[in-house]
C-alpha cells in the first residue's frame, strides 16, 4: 500500500506529502507505528518520528465508514479558545492507538492517519 509522510502541519493541510513509500503499516507496542517495506528483496521496518514528522497516512482496504463523527483540529490557542477549528474532518478517532505525542483516526473516505500532537495546540472530537 501507498504511505503518505508529511514533515509539516502545512504539507499535510495541503495534501503535499514529502515522501511516498509502498509498504505495510503497524502498530507495535505503546502506540508505535512501523513501516515494514521490501527493498532489495530485503525486508526492512521503519519507525519514523512523530517529533520530526507531523502525519503518516495510508488507505485502509476495507473502504470507508459507514457512520463518521466530528473530528476538529487546531492548530494555535486563539482558534481552540474561539472554537473556530483549522480543519474539521468525519471521522472515527482510534483511542486505543492514540498517545500523548500522536492521535489515530479514521477518516470517512477510509484514509488512516496517525498526527503528532506536537505541531498544532489542540483536538477535539465527538464521542
Amino acid at each position: 500500500m501507498e504511505v503518505f509522510i508529511y514533515r509539516t502541519y502545512d504539507e499535510w493541510f495541503d495534501d503535499k506529502p514529502t515522501e511516498t513509500l509502498e509498504g505495510e503499516v503497524n502498530s507495535i507496542y505503546n502506540g508505535v507505528l512501523v513501516i515494514d517495506t521490501l527493498e532489495d528483496f530485503k525486508k526492512y521496518r521503519q519507525i519514523l518520528s512523530l517529533r520530526n514528522n507531523f502525519a503518516i497516512v495510508y488507505k485502509l482496504s476495507y473502504g470507508f465508514l459507514s457512520y463518521a463523527k466530528e473530528i476538529n483540529i487546531y492548530s494555535n490557542f486563539n482558534s481552540w479558545q474561539n472554537s473556530n477549528p483549522e480543519i474539521t474532518i468525519m471521522g472515527e478517532v482510534c483511542e486505543s492507538e492514540s498517545t500523548d505525542s500522536h492521535l489515530v483516526f479514521i477518516t470517512q473516505e477510509g484514509f488512516k492517519q496517525c498526527i503528532s500532537l506536537y505541531g498544532i495546540y489542540a483536538v477535539t472530537y465527538e464521542r
